[in-house]
């Protein structure tokens, strides 16, 4: 099946080349510009908080420092955005990676082209393609999983082919 394995990692670097997936740190600005006002009201927020804790006897300066600093790692930590690289040999696999990344192979889908080419292999039995039309036919496209699946499970099932001309 390395036919569908060199598929959907082509398909898996495409993705990751338009979607810029990198698994770097950048800020995402997206929340300032979608909601202004409620940026606006944490900040008034924040001022009043402040102005209780500054003028409080048994705060003080310190206190209010401590809490501005705590508000920016935490603005900071929440902006942060990190789009994982999606790699072919996470489908699958439910371990520590899956809180970083997701399930991501269960919910993208296959383009038509990768299928197709899936389709038009000689070396992909006939069991598999019927199967891929019938998940498309079934449910409109077929993801990462449905093909990485039907490939693991058409690598151990024994050729049947082969012991039905054996048995005559």
């Amino acid at each position: 099946m390395d036919v569908i394995k060199n598929v959907l990692n082509s398909e898996i670097d495409r993705i990751n080349r338009q979607e810029g997936r990198d698994g770097k740190a950048r800020i995402n600005a997206e929340f300032f510009v979608n909601h202004p006002w409620l940026c606006l009201a944490m900040l008034a927020g924040y001022i009043a908080v402040g102005i209780v804790m500054y003028v409080s006897p048994y705060m003080g300066l310190g206190w209010f420092i401590g809490f501005t600093a705590f508000l920016i790692f935490m603005s900071v930590m929440l902006l942060l955005e990190i789009k994982p690289v999606y790699r072919y040999e996470d489908i699958g696999v439910l371990d520590l990676r899956v809180c970083y990344n997701g399930e991501w192979y269960f919910s993208r889908e296959l383009s038509a082209d990768a299928v197709e080419q899936i389709l038009s292999a000689a070396s992909v039995s006939t069991r598999v393609k019927n199967r891929i039309e019938s998940i498309v036919s079934h449910k409109g496209f077929v993801d990462f999983y449905d093909v990485y699946d039907l490939a693991r499970l058409e690598s151990q099932l024994p050729d049947l082919t082969g012991t039905a001309q054996l048995a005559h």
